[in-house]
């Protein structure tokens, strides 16, 4: 059975091996700093305007997602989804579809007026694609590029 919850301050560790591990999964090449991640996860956690979302199969850890409110300009705030990982051998399951289900409960609870989640990991092609697949299957739509520059 796959539920869902918020994450807590006990879920830290759990939450930076697997940034670590998508980390080195992604063609970014980004330098990994537990440090930084620790304070960043924990101020997430912590923030009224975000949430770190869990999904478990059968009470073990299968994936999760970084989303936050933007209000921006607008009467009304909008969701971004900054981060999604499915667990590597939880890939071909429901959490992906579950997870998305719960980003969507999460951002219509806050009122929010839109949900945005770019496909920009840099994951292999199958992954990435999956990935697409999974956003359009739940309603979203491909609105454009992400553009980037390596600085």
């Amino acid at each position: 059975m796959i539920t869902s919850r918020y994450a807590t301050l006990h879920d830290i560790d759990l939450i930076l091996d697997e940034a670590e591990k998508g980390n080195a999964e992604t063609r970014w090449n980004f330098t990994f700093d537990r440090d930084a991640g620790h304070d960043h996860v924990r101020t997430l956690i912590e923030n009224e305007t975000s949430e770190i979302l869990i999904v478990e199969r059968d009470g073990v850890p299968a994936g999760g997602a970084i989303v936050s409110l933007s209000y921006e300009f607008f009467d009304r705030p909008f969701a971004i989804v900054s981060k999604f990982w499915i667990i590597r051998e939880h890939r071909r399951g429901d959490a992906s579809h579950v997870l998305i289900e719960t980003i969507q409960d999460w951002a219509y609870a806050h009122g929010c007026s839109h949900l945005f989640a770019a496909a920009n990991g840099r994951l292999n092609m199958v992954e990435q694609m999956l990935f697409c697949r999974l956003m359009k299957k739940h309603g979203l739509e491909d609105v454009g590029p992400v553009f980037a520059l390596k600085l």
